[in-house]
């Protein structure tokens, strides 16, 4: 028998913890499943065995290990605590109410058990319940700032952008020497579509906190979405002053300058992008900004970085998971069927202002949102994330336990109006002057588009078109979302290009002309007709400001800002030409979809 078996079990149980925080998880494990049985540490034996499976990523073991603590210590908080926190991480919230409601029923008088209420309650969007929980915790300890801002983004969550931005205002006030209450408080005023006002609020904080390279990275960015470009230049720099070597404002300031950027710049960067040493975030943010500097006057130099910059993502996000595309493409085609579409045709909303600009990234969905949003009737939104949120939140709106899109066998024509309810807030709460026409333009909303169709059977669809090739091999110099892990790679690219066509397909199978197709090759050959056919499309009147988009102030926010900011012009058709001894996997992968 070792000195560990033979202690005390309470001795045993702060050694597992010791072992378990010094990372020698095995021994702790060990030591934890030897003491579940114990009538006095069992509790906190089965939160440990939890806490190993947290470290680990094992979600799914560590609640049913606190399952078995709460049987046992039904009256301690903190094995609720425990529960909630993992049932959230767990993509699980709706369970974790009943234990956090266990937490402020056993603490009613614990500041940080209401803000943790009241982060989950922010979180499925009950507004009132989750304001009432955070004024709770500032009854019990009145201007703490981290409250402040987990409310402020509650409010924000459950869109009620008015709260929120009072509430950051109050962490200014309190902490004006700090850059947090001014990033926060202008990442707010950027999600409303209020590009001025967070840019004067990120100028007020480079003011005020002139040392924080946070103040002027995010001025930088508004200036440059704005159409400011020395401004944004100027700012980018101020940064990098700041901190010379941050990957995210020399990605910023050479996707900027592209071949301006001098010698030193370009060396900075390359040295950051070749070090291995150097995290992979780092070496792929910098490199998708140094491929785009050396883009102009060598390509193959270019591609080479860009192919570093993407295996460094690769090595960062993990392959891509091509069997869960087919499954989401497979079970998408499955559920909506004739049958569905005509139990609930004409069941949403009828309101006609809302257009999707959609299709692959880089098809030109940004070029053709400028055309409309240059008419006098209509405003772009760029691209919003809410109808995929909406469709997430379905299924437990209907009370369903499939998830989406199967669930749509359950949609019930008052589920869809309130879907579309919740969309058409959005735009109400984004919108500056009301607009006869409303242009979302996320790309990726093709998978959304039965939804859509449903959701607003007067709404215009667009589907970008472009040759897949000139659309991939743009995609792979881009810095895009981590999630849209697809884009780093080129055989990824084909295999995701022919799935989004099958789905396509689909759609224009069941939609027919209801579906607008632009093809970006025959709009910049004749851009007049093209134009024209867009607001056609919308049912709009011609107006002559559709042909000179590039002359709008309004802010651009997507890659293609500078692009879009200019006439029309053909320089990107068959640029992947370019390229061409570099993607040889792409070709071969799009296979027949290459015209």
């Amino acid at each position: 028998m070792n000195a560990t078996s033979s202690a005390a079990p309470q001795d045993r149980l702060q050694h597992a913890f010791a072992e378990m925080n010094a990372g020698r998880l095995e021994p702790a494990r060990r030591e934890f499943i030897a003491l579940c049985s114990d009538p006095d540490c069992g509790a906190d034996a089965y939160r440990g065995l939890a806490a190993v499976c947290w470290r680990l990523g094992q979600l799914k073991p560590a609640v049913e290990y606190l399952r078995q603590a709460v049987l046992i210590a039904p009256d301690r908080a903190e094995v609720h605590a425990d529960m909630a926190l993992v049932l959230m991480a767990s993509r699980q919230p709706v369970a974790a109410v009943p234990h956090m409601e266990r937490v402020v029923s056993l603490r009613p008088t614990d500041p940080d058990a209401w803000h943790n209420y009241g982060k989950l309650l922010g979180d499925l969007r009950q507004l009132q319940p989750a304001r009432a929980a955070f004024e709770r915790s500032l009854a019990l300890a009145p201007d703490r700032v981290p409250t402040l801002t987990t409310y402020a983004r509650a409010l924000s969550n459950c869109g009620d952008d008015d709260a929120a931005e009072a509430i950051w205002e109050r962490v200014i006030a309190l902490q004006p020497k700090r850059f947090d209450g001014y990033q926060g408080l202008a990442e707010v005023q950027f999600a409303r579509g209020h590009l001025q006002r967070a840019r004067d609020t990120y100028a007020r904080g480079a003011v005020e906190v002139p040392d924080a390279p946070e103040m002027h990275m995010g001025l930088a960015q508004l200036k440059e979405d704005l159409g400011d470009r020395d401004g944004a230049e100027a700012s980018f720099r101020d940064a990098l002053r700041l901190r010379p070597d941050w990957p995210m404002a020399l990605e910023g300031v050479l996707t900027l300058i592209r071949g301006r950027a001098e010698p030193e710049l370009l060396a900075r960067a390359r040295a950051i992008v070749e070090d291995p040493r150097r995290p992979p975030q780092d070496r792929a943010n910098v490199g998708f900004g140094l491929g785009k500097a050396l883009d102009a006057n060598d390509p193959d130099a270019a591609f080479a970085v860009w192919e570093l910059a993407n295996r460094a993502r690769r090595a960062q996000v993990g392959p891509y998971d091509r069997d869960r595309l087919v499954s989401r493409v497979d079970r998408t085609i499955a559920a909506y069927t004739p049958s569905h579409l005509a139990r609930l045709e004409g069941r949403g909303s009828l309101d006609p202002r809302p257009v999707f600009v959609l299709g692959m990234p880089r098809s030109g969905t940004s070029l053709v949102e400028q055309i409309i949003a240059a008419h006098p009737q209509a405003h772009g939104y760029g691209e919003l994330p809410d109808l995929s949120r909406i469709a997430r939140e379905l299924p437990r709106r209907i009370g369903s336990i499939q998830r989406w899109p199967e669930a749509l066998g359950a949609l019930d024509a008052t589920a869809l109006q309130a879907a579309a309810d919740d969309y058409l807030a959005v735009l109400q709460r984004r919108e500056a002057t009301p607009s006869l026409r409303c242009v979302d333009k996320a790309p990726l909303n093709f998978f959304h588009l039965g939804l859509i169709a449903l959701m607003f059977p007067q709404a215009t669809i667009i589907w970008c078109r472009r040759d897949p090739r000139d659309i991939c091999v743009s995609i792979y110099g881009e810095n895009f979302a981590l999630e849209q892990s697809f884009a780093n790679d080129l055989g990824d690219l084909g295999f995701f290009y022919r799935e989004y066509m099958r789905l396509m397909r689909h759609w224009r199978g069941l939609f027919g002309t209801r579906i607008h197709e632009c093809v970006y090759e025959d709009l910049v050959a004749d851009p007049e007709a093209g134009a024209r056919a867009l607001i056609d499309a919308v049912r709009l009147p011609w107006d002559e400001a559709c042909l000179n988009f590039h002359e709008s102030e309004r802010a651009v926010l997507t890659p293609s800002r500078w692009q879009v900011r200019q006439p029309i012009y053909s320089k990107a058709v068959s640029r992947w030409r370019r390229y061409e001894r570099w993607i040889a996997p792409l070709v071969e992968a799009l296979g027949d979809e290459v015209r």
